[in-house]
């Protein structure tokens, strides 16, 4: 007798338990059947294993058919058609000839025997699973061009339902007049939403700690039983959806205004204070990576003499007084840890009184709030406004100039090479090729200033946007900076304070973000 072992797969889980596996195994006992001298002594199936996506070598079923016909635990593999063996020309045809070549004889119920006693049979062997493979290309691209229109549309297209949306009949049925659901807002996990993303923009909150937050306030996540993890916050803060889009890659649908939950402003901004804040960035840190300690500054300071960043420290040092007892007494600092481990490398302080600083970099930014309130909001936004075109328009003008005048002096330089190859003068011509490239270097340039001016001019409309959030931005910081706990300030500061660096004697240079300079340059 002849021991046969059967393999089963299908692409997608869903085909499981219906009716693909069933009818491959059916038919495969079937086929048994008509041959007396076989019996089936194993049965494999794979379940929900792309045989064009997934290459033999990471297929559990191929491994393990491999390793039981190299210990000759069967003679015949037995598939209901070759397909199911895989759908990779590169791949799958040299897997069946390695089969053969183990002794192993490879049936289909459909298509029979796979031999390989001719050249035709190798060919034959291949240009099936070459047939194959371009099948299996064609329908992914059915699969894509139609997700793709259901993003076009608005449409859900399945998979896990985001956080903050439930899925709910509106009446809209597919081709087959069976009833499809869309996507609402569930008001209840919205709000969850906003929170997450106030903690992480406006407390300074990070990943982890945001997760830990909902869990210990009884926050249950849309399975219901997981709990919330860093990296499911992640993917939350970066699903456009949250904004009116549905996705599909890099591809956006239009905007889908009902399922809007946060304005662009707090999205764009949550993301940027995320990535500000990676560690990998080393002293390019936009963002301070944590706001949850005694510091009000850490993140921001910086040594003026090394360069590095200052750390917070908090001391308690004990004193033995004239009776006996010992007193304690605290201090808050910032630390340079260069100057303490290599003290010839650093002419700065080793360390400064937190205190101290925390109370000038305060003062100034009080007086920055001041200065900003005073002024009519309306006239701020008009100039700001204006500030935007009127630098767009001196750089394009600067650029156009450059741009004329290095395209004088290559046609300068062309008529001076014409005038050499004509005999009319004596120049040397390697002087003029020596200057040539360097003019049109400017050239280039010039003309990339001239584009990247214009195409900001043309968005006018956007930086007016832009200017109307910075201001309204700079508003309600004012408002709320002194009634805000330390974590609000530390993450205010960050946003006006671009660095602060301290030396000796408390020298204390504040250097504010470019927009916060324009907004006082136009309040003043």
């Amino acid at each position: 007798m002849k021991r046969v072992l059967c393999l089963y797969r299908v692409s997608t889980v869903g085909q499981v338990d219906h009716d693909d596996i069933p009818m491959q195994r059916i038919a495969c006992r079937d086929y048994v059947a008509t041959h007396p001298d076989w019996e089936i002594v194993d049965e494999i199936s794979e379940k929900g294993v792309s045989g064009y996506k997934v290459s033999t070598n990471a297929r559990d079923a191929i491994i393990e058919i491999k390793k039981k016909a190299i210990a000759r635990e069967f003679d015949i593999l037995l598939v209901f058609m070759f397909d199911r063996l895989g759908r990779r020309e590169d791949e799958t045809p040299f897997v069946v000839q390695w089969f053969v070549q183990q002794g192993i004889e490879v049936w289909s119920t459909r298509e029979g025997e796979q031999r390989f006693d001719t050249h035709v049979d190798k060919l034959l062997n291949y240009i099936r699973f070459w047939q194959a493979s371009g099948e299996s290309e064609k329908t992914s691209i059915r699969v894509k061009t139609k997700h793709l229109q259901m993003i076009d549309d608005g449409h859900y297209r399945g998979g896990s339902v985001p956080y903050g949306y439930d899925l709910v009949h509106l009446g809209r049925t597919n081709k087959k007049n069976q009833p499809v659901r869309d996507l609402v807002i569930n008001e209840d996990e919205a709000a969850v939403v906003r929170e997450i993303f106030r903690l992480l923009t406006d407390q300074g909150y990070g990943t982890n700690r945001v997760a830990n937050y909902l869990n210990e306030q009884g926050i249950k996540t849309k399975r219901d039983k997981t709990l919330w993890r860093a990296t499911a916050v992640r993917a939350l803060i970066e699903n456009p959806i949250y904004i009116g889009y549905m996705h599909m890659g890099d591809k956006l649908s239009p905007r889908l205004e009902h399922l809007r939950i946060l304005d662009d402003a707090t999205f764009e901004r949550c993301i940027a204070t995320v990535k500000g804040r990676c560690t990998k960035l080393g002293d390019k840190m936009t963002v301070p990576a944590r706001t949850d300690t005694r510091s009000l500054l850490s993140g921001l300071i910086f040594c003026a003499d090394c360069g590095s960043r200052l750390t917070f420290s908090h001391n308690i040092t004990r004193k033995k007084l004239s009776d006996g007892s010992v007193k304690e007494y605290e201090r808050d600092c910032y630390r340079c840890y260069r100057k303490i481990n290599a003290r010839e490398s650093c002419a700065g302080q080793s360390s400064y009184n937190a205190d101290t600083i925390n109370e000038t970099v305060l003062y100034e930014v009080r007086r920055i709030f001041s200065t900003i309130r005073q002024k009519p909001e309306a006239a701020l936004l008009e100039k700001a406004k204006e500030k935007h075109v009127s630098v767009n328009e001196v750089a394009y003008k600067q650029a156009e100039a450059d741009y004329f005048e290095a395209h004088k002096q290559i046609e300068a330089l062309e008529e001076q090479t014409i005038k050499y190859l004509t005999g009319e003068n004596i120049v040397d011509i390697d002087i003029i090729n020596s200057m040539m490239p360097k003019y049109r270097e400017k050239l280039q340039k010039a003309k990339a200033r001239m584009e990247k001016a214009k195409a900001k001019i043309d968005t006018d409309k956007n930086s007016e946007k832009d200017a109307e959030q910075e201001i309204a931005d700079l508003l309600s910081w004012a408002e709320a900076f002194d009634e805000a706990n330390n974590e609000a300030k530390h993450m205010i500061i960050a946003r006006l304070v671009e660095r602060i660096e301290i030396g000796r004697n408390y020298e204390i240079e504040i250097k504010f973000r470019i927009s916060v300079e324009q907004y006082m340059q136009i309040a003043a």
